[in-house]
C-alpha cells in the first residue's frame, strides 16, 4: 500500500466527554459468540513504517523502542488516532496498552472499520461532491492563491476547537462529516469508525465516530476488569457483522449492535482531559478473522 504524509485533517479531533454510568450491571457473556480465526496481520512495531506516524499541533504519534506511542501534549478532550493495514470486514483486534502518564483523566483504546484510510480513498459521495464543488465556486475574493486546502482545513479546525460538541448526548446522527478532497475522483472522510475505549479511572465504552462527533453505543461504565492508572491492560474488540463486543483483560464487558460501517482499517487512539496531557503506549497488535460459533 502506498503511504503518504498525513495532514492534521486526517487525524480528526473528536470531542470526548466522560459521562460515567457507575454501578451498571455488566453481562457475563456476549449474546453472540465469535472465536479468533486466522491471523490477518500482526504489529510488534519493530518496523518504523508499519503504522501511521505524525507530529501535529496537539499530539505526536510515533513508533519507538518497539511500541506505538500516542503523546497528547495538552488535554482538551480531543481524541487522536493513527490507522494502518488493509480494509477489513469481520475482525477481532487484540492489543496490549500501557498508560505511561500519571493522570487518569484520559481515554484510549482500539478502533475498527476506520474510514478514510491512508492510501485507501473512499468512493465519491455524489451529493457531498456537489456541495463541495458549489462551495468552491462561491469562494470569496479574499481567499488568496496561497491558501492551500490543507491550510484552510487546519484553520477551520483551529477555529472550531472551542465549538466542539460539549456532550456526546447532544450529538445527532445527522451531523455532517468533514471531508478532504484527495483527488478529482475520490473524497476521503477520515476518522469514521468504531472505538473501544477505556479510561485510567476504570471506565470503558463503545462508540461510533462520525466526523467530529461520538455516539455512545455503550456509554461510559465502570469496571473492575480495568487496571487503573499507570498500568497495562489487554484489550480485545470484536467487529463482526453488526456485532461489536469488548473484552478487557480476558473478561467480556459489553456488546452493542450497529451496522453503520461494514469495512475499514484498524486504529489506535488516545486523548487527555487535563493540561498535563497523556502518553499511551501500544504493543503486540494482532488482527484476526472473526468466526461465528
Amino acid at each position: 500500500m502506498t503511504r503518504r504524509s498525513i495532514s492534521r485533517s486526517s487525524l480528526l479531533a473528536v470531542a470526548l466527554t466522560a459521562l460515567a454510568a457507575l454501578g451498571a450491571c455488566q453481562p457475563t457473556a456476549p449474546a453472540r459468540q465469535f472465536s479468533i480465526g486466522e491471523q490477518i496481520a500482526a504489529y510488534d512495531f519493530s518496523a518504523a513504517d508499519s503504522f501511521e506516524q505524525g507530529t501535529y499541533d496537539g499530539a505526536i504519534l510515533r513508533i519507538a523502542e518497539g511500541r506505538y506511542t500516542i503523546t497528547v501534549q495538552e488535554g482538551d478532550n480531543a481524541l487522536w488516532w493513527g490507522q494502518a493495514g488493509d480494509e477489513l470486514t469481520d475482525v477481532i483486534v487484540t492489543v496490549e496498552v500501557e498508560q505511561l502518564s500519571e493522570r487518569i483523566e484520559n481515554a484510549y483504546g482500539v478502533m475498527c472499520r476506520v474510514q478514510g484510510a491512508v492510501g485507501l480513498p473512499m468512493s465519491v459521495d455524489p451529493a457531498l461532491a456537489a456541495i463541495m464543488a458549489e462551495s468552491t465556486d462561491e469562494a470569496t475574493p479574499e481567499m488568496t492563491p496561497e491558501m492551500t486546502p490543507e491550510m484552510t482545513d487546519e484553520a477551520a479546525s483551529e477555529a472550531t476547537d472551542d465549538t466542539l460538541v460539549e456532550s456526546i448526548d447532544d450529538a445527532t446522527p445527522e451531523a455532517t462529516p468533514e471531508a478532504t478532497p484527495e483527488s478529482d475522483d475520490a473524497l476521503v472522510r477520515a476518522g469514521d469508525g468504531y472505538l473501544f475505549l477505556i479510561q485510567g479511572n476504570g471506565q470503558y465504552g463503545i462508540f461510533r465516530a462520525r466526523g467530529r462527533d461520538l455516539f455512545p453505543l455503550v456509554d461510559w461504565t465502570a469496571s473492575d476488569a480495568i487496571v487503573q492508572g499507570r498500568a497495562r491492560n489487554r484489550l480485545r474488540a470484536v467487529c463482526a457483522g453488526d456485532t461489536l463486543a469488548f473484552t478487557i483483560n480476558d473478561r467480556f464487558v459489553a456488546q452493542a449492535s450497529d451496522s453503520t460501517y461494514t469495512t475499514g482499517q484498524v486504529g489506535l487512539s488516545a486523548s487527555a482531559a487535563t493540561r498535563l496531557g497523556a502518553q499511551i503506549a501500544f504493543d503486540n497488535l494482532i488482527v484476526s478473522s472473526a468466526v461465528a460459533d
